[in-house]
């Protein structure tokens, strides 16, 4: 292709004509308010002017065109133009020439028709060559009872060992000899050959005798005989040996491609691809198989003592969702934990993946399991969208509703209770805790009489939906933030402990019910939430008014205050929910972890970890969010629920696929719930205010002359109670200094320690 190439035929339209020949005529064609740059073109020698018959005058030459651009005019007469238009044209196609060659090298087609070629040509020709191998080793060597005496010993079958160690031995004399003997054997072979062919003469020649006596030959003829059809051979042999040679190798090579074929397996690069169907239905048959070859010697053995082969083990396999369940009882000398340790080879004798198996361990015994097998892939396809989306969800009532939170592997929803239940969800970073933690508060911001305290220490704005609806919402990391979630957990310790005095002064006794929990009652249902709690359990940083926040132990002011709302909270409807990242003794307390009534883990690396999250009882019965895949099941939580949900048969444990939201569609749903909060107060439950002076005149003793800041801000927190603000955790002993001196008592400095002056307390009070 070239710029300059085009047609020579000349497309006639009115507004294309440029006249050429002299300089006059081309500035006559040019208007004043000129357009296009008129450019003049060369004519070709079979133009020629023409002339008017009827006048005689001579007429210009007319050339028809067509307006061109600046660019395409540069290509038609730039050699440098049309250089860079040729290079840009080769690397346009080149780009193509890579993209077509790609798309041809990588599509299925293709990639099906290689791996065939090769496995056919290749893959199962040397299988088949390793086969004959072996076989041959089988036959000449001892290989055989050596592989045979491993499996009796793997067996434990004492008494196959033994014989199979005769068998070798025997074996192994036997070849000896037969080596001994190829010493005598070439002089004995030699002479065998010998006799052999003098023999053969003679008796040819004897053949001959009696064919000469009568008349039918010459004594030489047998041997000339034999003599030709050796010939004919020889020539045979030359003439036709390439097609013996080929047929021979063709047939060498369609036998080992035969054993390759029916004797092994292609290599994984080479092998067909996998139907899309179901891979292996769940039969007793396969099921027991997969039992036997676990590598457990009781079950093994029972299984082939049974007369009915295993098969007595197994109650009905029935579908279940999008899989099949079976309930097992072992045979004696086996439990179900050995079993469910073994859950990725049972698996992969079941031709599954590990986290498609699903263990339920009988409350009643040790031996008796419910194995759930799901379907190959039907854990990877895509959930419904959660019932929270529809604009029309909600408002809730926390007291009736029950929160969905997602489906078990069974296909089955799960739903929450979340009245009066602490809870735990913890995993590690990447897995989709956040956004199912998320869902959780959000359904309870739906119920427009909850109240929630919020504390988001990674502070990147997952939770930044909850401004407006959180009372208290703290984000971000670092030692204010610390402080302030520690404060916030002591705050809502004293309100705990401010709502036991007023339901006790209220004279009632029992629950909390629905028409005490009203907005405005004081007893609606608060939640204290952190997530990224263990930053806050493993920070070293003190808090101002004394004491460690963070640490694994009771000193530690934050695990202190868990600690008292899992204690007594649930009653009065004060709930704590802690999300955690990979939760271990050093960054999230036991005796915080043992508090929480529902537990759940998405994916973790240990079982440890996993018993930190979930608590052994549950992970001794089946569950394994360690066995999650990571990255793949995002968002699919192992749930221990205690209380808060039923589950069949007793069962400890369930695994939940949770309904994933996105930040996006959160936000959707917080204002959704400001929108069923308008309007509604919640009462702000404050004691009366107090007078400093007089409770500091209550809390000298009747001979103190004086009393250090820091014990005064004590006795003060003991006078007014948890539920006074003024004089709480942030009041310090500078704090009230400051307050003293704008009320002009003496306060002095000795000994290192600011001491107030009783008698200059109730000076400053009396003259008021």
């Amino acid at each position: 292709m070239n710029p300059t190439d085009h047609n020579d035929t000349p497309e006639s339209t009115p507004d294309t004509v440029v006249e050429t020949g002299s300089e006059s005529a081309r500035e006559s064609a040019a208007p004043v308010g000129e357009l296009a740059t008129v450019h003049p073109l060369r004519t070709r020698p079979d133009q020629h002017e023409s002339t008017d018959s009827t006048d005689g005058e001579s007429a210009p030459q007319v050339v028809e065109g067509r307006i061109i651009t600046e660019h395409e005019y540069r290509l038609l007469t730039d050699p440098k133009a049309q250089r860079e238009w040729r290079y840009a044209e080769y690397r346009k196609q080149a780009a193509w020439l890579a993209r077509t060659t790609k798309t041809a090298v990588t599509h299925d087609r293709t990639v099906r028709t290689f791996k065939f070629a090769c496995r056919n040509a290749l893959a199962y020709p040397v299988a088949g060559a390793g086969v004959v191998i072996r076989r041959w080793q089988d036959t000449h060597g001892a290989t055989r009872y050596e592989r045979m005496m491993r499996q009796a010993e793997m067996d434990g079958n004492h008494d196959r060992l033994l014989e199979w160690e005769a068998r070798d031995v025997a074996e192994k004399q036997r070849r000896h000899d037969r080596a001994m003997d190829w010493v005598k054997s070439p002089w004995e072979l030699a002479k065998a050959a010998g006799i052999t062919v003098a023999a053969a003469a003679l008796l040819l020649l004897a053949l001959g005798v009696i064919l000469a006596v009568a008349g039918k030959g010459s004594v030489l003829g047998p041997i000339e005989a034999v003599v030709d059809a050796i010939a004919f051979l020889v020539w045979f042999t030359i003439t036709y040996g390439v097609f013996l040679l080929v047929g021979g190798t063709a047939g060498v090579v369609t036998y080992l491609w035969n054993l390759g074929r029916t004797r092994t397996e292609a290599p994984g690069w080479f092998a067909p691809p996998a139907p899309k169907t179901e891979m292996v239905n769940l039969t007793p048959s396969i099921m027991v198989a997969a039992l036997r070859d676990l590598g457990i010697k009781a079950l093994r053995d029972a299984i082939k003592a049974d007369p009915d082969y295993g098969a007595r083990m197994l109650g009905p396999i029935t579908r279940y969702g999008p899989g099949a369940q079976v309930e097992i009882t072992l045979p004696p000398q086996v439990t179900g934990t050995q079993v469910m340790n073994l859950r990725e080879t049972l698996a992969g004798n079941l031709d599954r993946k590990a986290h498609e198996l699903h263990f339920e361990r009988s409350a009643d015994s040790e031996r008796q399991i419910t194995l759930w097998v799901a379907n190959s892939g039907a854990l990877d396809r895509k959930l419904p969208d959660s019932p929270m989306l529809d604009p029309d969800f909600g408002p809730v009532d926390i007291y009736r509703d029950r929160m969905p939170w997602g489906v078990d592997v069974k296909g089955d929803p799960v739903e929450l209770n979340l009245l009066q239940q602490h809870l735990l969800l913890a995993g590690l970073s990447k897995q989709g805790k956040t956004a199912a933690a998320r869902a959780l508060l959000l359904w309870i911001a739906l119920d427009p009489s909850t109240r929630i305290r919020l504390a988001d220490l990674k502070g990147f704005g997952d939770w930044s939906m909850f401004e407006g609806l959180a009372e208290e919402l703290i984000e971000g990391a670092g030692a204010e933030n610390f402080i302030a979630t520690c404060d916030m957990l002591e705050g809502g310790e004293a309100e705990m402990q401010n709502r036991y005095e007023r339901w006790r002064a209220m004279g009632r006794k029992g629950d909390v019910g629905r028409a005490d929990s009203q907005p405005g009652s004081g007893f609606e249902p608060l939640f204290i939430v952190v997530d990224e709690v263990q930053k806050l359990y493993g920070c070293t940083v003190e808090h101002p008014d004394g004491g460690d926040i963070g640490g694994n132990g009771k000193k530690s002011r934050a695990a202190r205050a868990a600690q008292a709302l899992h204690d007594q909270g649930r009653a009065v409807n004060v709930h704590l929910m802690q999300f955690s990242q990979n939760p271990t003794n050093a960054n999230f307390p036991a005796i915080v972890r043992e508090g929480a009534m529902i537990r759940a883990s998405l994916f973790v690396g240990t079982e440890s970890i996993a018993k930190m999250a979930l608590g052994e009882a549950a992970v001794d019965t089946g569950a394994a969010p360690h066995a999650l895949r990571a990255g793949l099941d995002r968002g699919t939580v192992v749930l221990a629920p205690g209380e808060s949900m039923d589950l069949p048969n007793g069962a400890t444990h369930t695994t939940v696929r949770t309904q994933f939201i996105n930040t996006e569609q959160s936000h959707t749903i917080a204002d959704r719930a400001k929108q069923f909060r308008a309007g509604i107060a919640h009462r702000a439950v404050t004691p009366a205010e107090r007078d400093l002076l007089d409770d500091l005149i209550a809390v000298f003793e009747a001979d103190e002359d004086r009393a250090k800041d820091t014990d005064l801000v004590v006795r003060l927190r003991k006078l007014a109670g948890p539920g006074y603000q003024p004089y709480g955790k942030r009041l310090t002993g500078s704090g009230l200094r400051a307050q003293l001196d704008n009320l002009g008592v003496e306060v002095k400095l000795r000994d290192g320690y600011h001491w107030v002056q009783s008698h200059s307390v109730r000076n400053v009070a009396a003259a008021r």
